[in-house]
Protein backbone atom coordinates (compact mmCIF):
# COMPACT_ATOMS: atom_id res chain seq x y z
CA UNK A 1 0.00 0.00 0.00
CA UNK A 2 1.77 3.61 -1.06
CA UNK A 3 1.91 5.38 2.29
CA UNK A 4 0.27 9.12 1.28
CA UNK A 5 -1.82 10.76 -0.67
CA UNK A 6 1.04 12.65 -2.50
CA UNK A 7 2.57 9.39 -3.27
CA UNK A 8 -0.33 7.83 -4.62
CA UNK A 9 -0.97 10.93 -6.81
CA UNK A 10 2.32 10.65 -8.36
CA UNK A 11 1.91 6.66 -8.60
CA UNK A 12 -1.17 7.11 -10.68
CA UNK A 13 0.08 9.92 -12.72
CA UNK A 14 2.39 7.49 -14.15
CA UNK A 15 1.32 4.40 -14.31
CA UNK A 16 -1.99 5.14 -15.51
CA UNK A 17 -1.06 6.65 -18.62
CA UNK A 18 1.64 4.03 -19.43
CA UNK A 19 -0.99 1.11 -18.26
CA UNK A 20 -3.27 2.91 -21.09
CA UNK A 21 -0.85 2.76 -23.83
CA UNK A 22 -0.18 -1.02 -23.63
CA UNK A 23 2.71 -0.72 -21.57
CA UNK A 24 3.55 -2.75 -18.33
CA UNK A 25 4.55 -1.15 -14.80
CA UNK A 26 7.08 -2.22 -12.08
CA UNK A 27 6.90 -1.09 -8.53
CA UNK A 28 7.51 -2.25 -5.38
CA UNK A 29 5.08 -3.60 -3.22
CA UNK A 30 3.85 -2.62 0.48
CA UNK A 31 2.32 -4.28 3.09
CA UNK A 32 1.88 -7.89 4.06
CA UNK A 33 -1.91 -8.45 2.81
CA UNK A 34 -0.62 -10.49 -0.24
CA UNK A 35 2.03 -12.54 1.40
CA UNK A 36 2.92 -15.40 0.32
CA UNK A 37 2.67 -14.85 -3.18
CA UNK A 38 3.92 -11.00 -2.85
CA UNK A 39 6.23 -10.24 0.19
CA UNK A 40 6.44 -6.35 1.30
CA UNK A 41 8.66 -4.81 -0.82
CA UNK A 42 9.29 -7.11 -3.82
CA UNK A 43 8.94 -5.99 -6.89
CA UNK A 44 6.11 -6.75 -9.16
CA UNK A 45 5.15 -6.17 -12.81
CA UNK A 46 1.54 -5.28 -13.99
CA UNK A 47 0.47 -5.30 -17.36
CA UNK A 48 -2.31 -3.63 -18.92
CA UNK A 49 -5.73 -6.06 -19.19
CA UNK A 50 -9.22 -5.99 -20.56
CA UNK A 51 -11.82 -6.70 -17.81
CA UNK A 52 -13.46 -9.68 -19.87
CA UNK A 53 -10.29 -11.41 -19.45
CA UNK A 54 -9.97 -11.50 -15.75
CA UNK A 55 -10.78 -14.77 -14.00
CA UNK A 56 -10.88 -15.81 -10.84
CA UNK A 57 -7.72 -15.82 -9.04
CA UNK A 58 -5.69 -13.10 -11.40
CA UNK A 59 -4.17 -10.48 -9.11
CA UNK A 60 -5.47 -6.93 -10.03
CA UNK A 61 -3.96 -3.61 -9.42
CA UNK A 62 -7.21 -1.50 -8.82
CA UNK A 63 -7.32 1.94 -7.64
CA UNK A 64 -10.16 2.45 -4.55
CA UNK A 65 -10.93 4.81 -2.06
CA UNK A 66 -8.50 3.79 0.30
CA UNK A 67 -6.06 3.83 -2.59
CA UNK A 68 -3.99 1.33 -4.87
CA UNK A 69 -4.22 -2.58 -4.06
CA UNK A 70 -2.65 -5.16 -5.24
CA UNK A 71 -5.39 -8.36 -4.70
CA UNK A 72 -6.70 -11.22 -6.09
CA UNK A 73 -9.75 -11.64 -7.64
CA UNK A 74 -12.16 -14.16 -5.73
CA UNK A 75 -15.45 -13.01 -7.32
CA UNK A 76 -15.79 -11.94 -11.54
CA UNK A 77 -18.91 -10.84 -12.76
CA UNK A 78 -18.11 -8.70 -16.13
CA UNK A 79 -21.33 -8.38 -17.31
CA UNK A 80 -22.54 -6.59 -14.04
CA UNK A 81 -18.89 -5.52 -14.27
CA UNK A 82 -18.23 -6.60 -10.44
CA UNK A 83 -15.18 -7.41 -9.26
CA UNK A 84 -14.28 -8.51 -5.84
CA UNK A 85 -10.60 -8.84 -4.58
CA UNK A 86 -9.35 -10.11 -1.08
CA UNK A 87 -5.66 -9.93 0.14
CA UNK A 88 -4.25 -13.85 0.57
CA UNK A 89 -4.12 -12.81 3.97
CA UNK A 90 -7.43 -10.93 4.17
CA UNK A 91 -10.22 -12.55 6.20
CA UNK A 92 -13.09 -10.53 4.15
CA UNK A 93 -13.45 -9.31 0.76
CA UNK A 94 -12.86 -5.90 -0.46
CA UNK A 95 -15.59 -3.41 -1.52
CA UNK A 96 -16.89 -4.18 -4.82
CA UNK A 97 -15.10 -2.71 -8.12
CA UNK A 98 -16.06 -1.68 -11.26
CA UNK A 99 -14.00 -2.23 -14.47
CA UNK A 100 -12.90 0.97 -14.50
CA UNK A 101 -11.02 0.89 -11.32
CA UNK A 102 -8.70 -2.29 -12.62
CA UNK A 103 -5.72 -0.49 -13.88
CA UNK A 104 -3.88 -4.12 -14.76
CA UNK A 105 -2.90 -7.35 -14.28
CA UNK A 106 0.05 -8.84 -11.97
CA UNK A 107 1.83 -10.71 -14.58
CA UNK A 108 5.08 -11.38 -12.22
CA UNK A 109 7.60 -10.59 -9.48
CA UNK A 110 11.32 -10.38 -9.38
CA UNK A 111 13.18 -13.03 -7.29
CA UNK A 112 16.60 -13.86 -5.92
CA UNK A 113 17.59 -16.97 -7.72
CA UNK A 114 21.53 -17.65 -7.01
CA UNK A 115 23.09 -14.16 -7.61
CA UNK A 116 20.16 -12.58 -10.32
CA UNK A 117 17.22 -11.30 -9.94
CA UNK A 118 15.09 -13.22 -12.26
CA UNK A 119 11.25 -12.48 -13.11
CA UNK A 120 9.08 -15.08 -12.21
CA UNK A 121 5.39 -15.19 -13.66
CA UNK A 122 2.40 -15.62 -11.65
CA UNK A 123 1.06 -18.34 -14.08
CA UNK A 124 2.38 -21.14 -15.52
CA UNK A 125 4.59 -23.95 -14.51
CA UNK A 126 7.78 -22.25 -15.36
CA UNK A 127 6.58 -19.24 -12.80
CA UNK A 128 5.65 -21.92 -9.94
CA UNK A 129 9.70 -23.56 -10.29
CA UNK A 130 11.23 -19.94 -10.10
CA UNK A 131 9.06 -18.78 -7.26
CA UNK A 132 9.48 -22.15 -5.24
CA UNK A 133 13.55 -22.40 -6.02
CA UNK A 134 14.06 -18.61 -4.87
CA UNK A 135 11.77 -19.42 -1.46
CA UNK A 136 13.45 -22.72 -1.07
CA UNK A 137 16.82 -20.63 -1.45
CA UNK A 138 15.53 -18.13 0.70
CA UNK A 139 14.50 -20.41 3.55
CA UNK A 140 18.38 -22.62 3.33
CA UNK A 141 19.72 -19.17 3.45
CA UNK A 142 18.14 -18.31 6.52
CA UNK A 143 18.67 -22.14 8.34
CA UNK A 144 22.28 -21.65 7.68
CA UNK A 145 22.80 -17.77 9.12
CA UNK A 146 20.61 -19.46 12.44
CA UNK A 147 23.00 -22.49 12.78
CA UNK A 148 25.98 -20.25 12.28
CA UNK A 149 24.93 -17.88 14.99
CA UNK A 150 24.41 -20.70 17.47
CA UNK A 151 26.49 -20.23 20.35
CA UNK A 152 27.51 -23.67 21.21
CA UNK A 153 28.40 -23.78 25.21
CA UNK A 154 31.94 -24.06 26.39
CA UNK A 155 33.70 -27.22 27.13
CA UNK A 156 33.55 -28.12 30.65
CA UNK A 157 36.44 -29.82 30.92
CA UNK A 158 39.42 -28.38 32.94
CA UNK A 159 43.06 -29.51 32.32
Amino acid sequence: MIENVADTQLFEEVARPLLAQGLSVRFQARGASMSPAIRDGEVVEVIPTNVTDLHKNDIVLAKTEHGFRLHRIVLVDPGEDRFITRGDCGQENDPVLTGAQILGIAQSKEVWLGRNFVRAKFKGLGGWMLRSAARAQHLAAKAVRRAWSFDFPSSSRSV
